[in-house]
């Protein structure tokens, strides 16, 4: 991280004020991140009373990284199949634009 562009985010949660090094383009998402984490660790808290901080935060990660990896399987494209055919497309158009032209 290029030290210039370094931010310092101030972070509450669970009412614990944390602060945050990050640089201007992560700023936004990071703060984002921050206000789910908070909301997703009351929730764990309330729903299991006597839940310490500790126990939440791991509960709250474990389902994070659950959800990320449940989503990167449903999502997983291979990448060089979509080029192949953005690029088969790109082709039949091309020659759909000569066939085109040809005939004017």
């Amino acid at each position: 991280m290029n030290k210039s562009a370094a931010k310092v985010l101030e972070i509450v949660v669970c009412d614990r004020v944390y602060r945050v090094g990050c640089s201007d383009d992560q700023f936004l998402l990071l703060r984002e991140a921050a206000l789910e984490l908070d909301r997703r660790m009351r929730e764990v808290r309330v729903q299991g009373e006597g839940v310490g901080p500790e126990r939440a935060a791991v509960m709250v990660a474990l389902n994070a990284v659950y959800e990320m990896l449940e989503q990167k399987a449903v999502s997983n494209w291979d990448v060089s199949e979509v080029r192949k055919r953005v690029t088969m497309v790109e082709e039949r158009l091309d020659r759909c634009f000569f066939e085109q032209d040809s005939l004017f």
